[in-house]
């Protein structure tokens, strides 16, 4: 028990910020902390299940699982503030800066994408995993996987290339390599 103890202390001090960093970016509006909590628990729990060799992609499933719990806890609040906020209020300046309106227009065309689709390009973009660790991440085979990212990219461009602006010039603000 005790080798068990000192892997898990191990696992948990080696990949507690990855793991946070995961949570945070996708739901900002919850305790990372928590999330990050009941993760490491699942992972005390299920210790056996945990890869040896490479576990991270294995956390990440479980916070993807832990995070959509949460997520559907808060759904009401969401829907409160997203009504709440369509409603008309006082008119604020709009930032005209060519920076922020592509970085705006990249954001409105990843976030008309499907839900699958925006995941599988977080991992590739946000979390810099490769084809094999984004596979392990949702739980699919490497060659589907390759294919869904290819697609969720080619279904980007298009999003991006619909609200009028070319691909080269939204990409360089991200990065040329991070989505392509």
């Amino acid at each position: 028990m005790e080798a068990a103890t000192e892997a898990f202390t191990r696992l948990f001090q080696r990949h507690y910020g990855d793991v946070e960093r995961f949570v945070r970016r996708r739901a900002p509006d919850v305790d990372a902390a928590d999330i990050v909590a009941e993760v490491f628990l699942v992972a005390w729990r299920r210790w056996k299940d945990v890869p040896r060799h490479h576990p991270l992609p294995w956390l990440y499933l479980v916070a993807r699982n832990v995070l959509a719990n949460e997520v559907r806890g808060l759904g009401r609040t969401r829907r409160l503030r997203d009504r709440i906020a369509s409603e008309p209020g006082p008119e604020a300046e709009v930032d005209h800066a060519d920076v922020v309106v592509s970085r705006l227009d990249v954001a409105a065309a990843f976030d008309r994408l499907p839900e699958a689709d925006q995941e599988i390009l977080r991992l590739v973009a946000w979390e810099g995993l490769s084809t094999r660790d984004v596979a392990a991440a949702l739980g699919a085979t490497v060659p589907a996987t390759g294919m869904r990212i290819i697609r969720a990219r080619r279904r980007l461009r298009a999003e991006i290339r619909q609200v009028g602006e070319s691909t080269e010039s939204i990409s360089a603000p991200i990065g040329k390599g991070t989505l392509r």
